[in-house]
């Protein structure tokens, strides 16, 4: 087989440089298809390295290099514009890399050459932001992974099947089926909430792939095409700025406020845990999480979270969750650090729960009667509660 830069020579055109790989000499094939499909290997490389360190590196690395390549739809709205594009080369799940990346092996090594490098880079790019602009702009979340890559490299060659022997031989009419099975399926295990997939991400890179190559393989078509993706482009810079139809985009920043929470509890700050602890505990999916939250928080002194994990052990819906002995060792010592009216409140709600009601009561009363007055609005509950003692019953929040 000829080098295709020899080829070049011998036409009498320059000839471009060969790449080296030194790292990859000592693997003759990985070298040879290095040189051969650069653009290629080098997004397969990069999602491989990226998948590593997020899964390999323990505990907060891992967490902030996740959280830096695929930043949130929060995040993104704050100006992390940049996870449109990183977001593509992270997976997690062992099978979803191997997918991805056998794919655009296959689909890369025809349509790098087709288009050429730079335009190579600007195609995987340009499916990587659009993919993930629109799943953005249809669900408020950001989706990981190379697949909407993937489905704009099927596109492309679907577009230009015709006119070219080996995207012919490749894209059979059972890998034709195949991809587009798997498509229809992924939307239906996302409906019957079975299993969330990034469709929009699908769906938009397949049509950006056969809007690009209907571009070049029709020409009466190129200025339908354009429209077509300038549409779309267009669509992902709304994504980016303006969504007022999403309850998430209108509660941006409360959840920009958790999301900081969130950063900080995983990065050890212990405030952080007890605030985001506070706020998980609120969902009934999260509930245990959040109290594991805040029970870290309180073993590190924290009185938020000493208060909370106390409330939550003694008045949580669930009985699973509940444990009276321990919820009344938090109070206690909250208590005696800060005796206000609603650590009071607390420590009778956790009483209450070991079935000591004399203490309880005793220690509700005292609550009630040292509310601040600019606090009266929970007076009635603690009111509420006191009755509810009395009668030896025992407080529960909302399930």
């Amino acid at each position: 087989m000829v080098e295709p830069s020899r080829a070049a020579e011998r036409h009498g055109q320059p000839a471009r440089p060969r790449l080296e790989f030194p790292i990859l000499e000592a693997f003759p094939r990985v070298a040879a298809e290095a040189r051969a499909y650069p653009v290629t290997t080098g997004v397969i490389a990069i999602c491989i390295v990226n998948f590593l360190l997020i899964n390999l590196v323990q505990h907060q690395p891992g967490l902030i290099l996740r959280g830096l390549l695929s930043p949130s739809a929060v995040d993104i709205w704050s100006g992390a514009f940049w996870g449109l594009a990183t977001s593509a080369f992270v997976h997690v799940a062992w099978w979803h890399i191997l997918f991805n990346v056998w794919l655009a092996r296959d689909f890369g090594h025809l349509v790098e050459p087709d288009l050429g490098r730079r335009r190579y880079i600007g195609f995987v790019l340009g499916a990587a932001i659009t993919s993930a602009g629109w799943e953005l702009l249809t669900t408020s979340t950001t989706p990981v992974g190379l697949s909407g890559v993937v489905y704009a490299l099927f596109g492309y060659t679907l577009a230009r099947r015709e006119s070219r022997p080996t995207f012919r031989a490749f894209l059979r009419l059972s890998t034709i089926l195949w991809l587009l099975g798997w498509l229809v399926f992924c939307i239906v295990m996302t409906i019957t909430a079975a299993w969330p997939i990034g469709n929009a991400a699908h769906i938009v890179g397949l049509i950006v792939g056969c809007l690009a190559g209907l571009a070049i393989e029709r020409p009466r078509l190129r200025k339908l095409s354009a429209a077509g993706l300038s549409f779309l482009l267009i669509s992902v810079v709304a994504s980016c700025t303006y969504m007022p139809w999403s309850g998430i985009w209108r509660a941006r920043s409360e959840l920009r406020q958790f999301t900081t929470w969130q950063r900080q509890a995983e990065a050890g700050d212990v405030r952080a845990q007890a605030m985001y602890g506070s706020v998980l505990v609120r969902w009934p999916k999260e509930r245990q999480r959040g109290i594991e939250w805040l029970r870290r928080a309180a073993q590190a002194g924290d009185p938020i979270g000493m208060n909370g994990v106390a409330w939550w052990l003694a008045t949580a819906p669930e009985a699973a969750l509940r444990n009276g002995v321990e919820a009344v060792q938090w109070a206690e010592k909250q208590y005696r650090v800060d005796p206000t009216a609603e650590a009071g409140d607390t420590l009778a709600a956790a009483l209450a729960e070991a079935d000591r009601w004399n203490e309880a009561v005793a220690i509700q009363e005292r609550a009630v009667r040292d509310l601040p007055l600019d606090k009266s609005a929970y007076a009635q509950d603690f009111r509420n509660r006191l009755d509810l003692y009395r009668r030896q019953e025992k407080w529960r929040e909302r399930p």
